[in-house]
């Protein structure tokens, strides 16, 4: 479209002219040229729009880098200078201070044009306004932190709740079955002719207590006092899946009280999914911590999630629990086995990752 016949060469131009500073309007887009010899700097009408600054007004690097925002000045100076002394481009994000206060983000890019004796003698570059994309991606990276926040203070309320409910189990009908149980075994031993119904009616309540003993363990595992991550995670297998041979390492960093406490409480959750959806025989544990980045790997027996083994209801608890963390969780399905990866940031003291 730009070789029709019959137009003059200048028309031409033109035209190519307009069109170019349409499509650098359209993208909110501007071209810019520095010569370093005499100081001049050029802008695209684009580049006003972009500042704010009259169109056609003249414009010099020392008042362009008084608009540049103060926090972000002394880093584009730095580039600026890198690029000169031995760079041949760059590029960078920087923020802006127009005349009417509003703070714009842009994304800057130039080469380095140079003589023959290699020394810099202009700058050619393009000037991006990309406020909106930097705002909406600070969005949404502000909404994932309120989301895990959320998912964070739902996993700790659950806890809690869980914790008052074992205590409550504990405290009241465990007791008062077992204090029934021993009056029955009692009446029975001390009764010359017990009938038959009160042999029944104790295996019933001892059997009622063993279920609820259960139920408090998926509640709230009593751990052995003062025990290290690998023997409250041994103590954990073996309470939840007591028929299964199960293999604990952990390598790495000692972790801290915080992330040994989310952790266990991970590995409970994967541990319970797997006892109800099936059960396994056998279940490896591997923990590292190193750089502050806790690594578990879950292996166990037993056939993919859509069948027995880990249910995918209850692989989304522990996917929930991983994402609360900060982190993630994968199934992997393994020939006769499933392989859980869950990587999460360590926690210190304090609750901060």
């Amino acid at each position: 479209m730009w070789d029709v016949p019959g137009i003059p060469e200048e028309e031409r131009l033109e035209r190519l002219r307009v069109h170019l500073e349409t499509a650098q309007r359209i993208a909110n887009l501007g071209s810019w040229v520095g010569d370093l010899v005499t100081g001049k700097l050029e802008w695209s009408p684009t580049v006003y729009l972009i500042f704010g600054w009259p169109d056609g007004e003249p414009v010099s690097y020392d008042a362009v880098m008084r608009a540049v925002h103060p926090d972000d000045r002394r880093r584009l100076l730095q580039v600026h200078e890198d690029a000169l002394v031995e760079g041949t481009s760059y590029a960078i994000d920087h923020r802006i201070v127009r005349p009417d206060g509003e703070t714009r983000h842009l994304r800057e890019e130039a080469i380095v044009e140079r003589d023959d004796a290699g020394e810099p003698v202009r700058l050619v570059g393009v000037v991006q306004d990309v406020t909106a994309r930097t705002l909406l991606a600070r969005s949404t990276v502000d909404t994932e932190s309120r989301r895990r926040e959320l998912l964070h203070r739902l996993m700790r309320t659950t806890e809690q709740e869980r914790a008052r409910l074992a205590g409550d189990l504990h405290d009241g009908p465990i007791q008062l079955l077992t204090v029934a149980a021993m009056r029955l075994e009692h009446l029975r031993m001390t009764h010359e002719a017990p009938p038959e119904w009160l042999g029944e009616a104790i295996d019933t309540i001892r059997a009622t207590m063993v279920q609820l003993r259960d139920t408090l363990y998926e509640l709230r595992p009593t751990l052995p006092a003062a025990a290290g991550l690998r023997s409250s995670l041994g103590y954990l297998a073996a309470t939840i899946l007591p028929a299964a041979s199960v293999h604990v390492e952990v390598t790495g960093d000692e972790p801290s009280d915080a992330t040994g406490r989310e952790l266990l409480g991970l590995v409970q959750e994967v541990l319970w999914s797997l006892r109800g959806h099936g059960g396994s025989t056998s279940v490896e544990i591997d923990v590292d911590v190193t750089a502050g980045e806790v690594s578990l790997d879950v292996v166990a027996d037993g056939p993919p999630p859509s069948d027995r083994g880990w249910g995918r209801m209850a692989y989304l608890g522990v996917q929930h629990r991983a994402e609360a963390l900060g982190g993630t969780c994968a199934l992997r399905p393994l020939p006769d086995r499933q392989k859980l990866r869950c990587r999460f940031p360590a926690i210190d003291d304090q609750g901060a990752t």
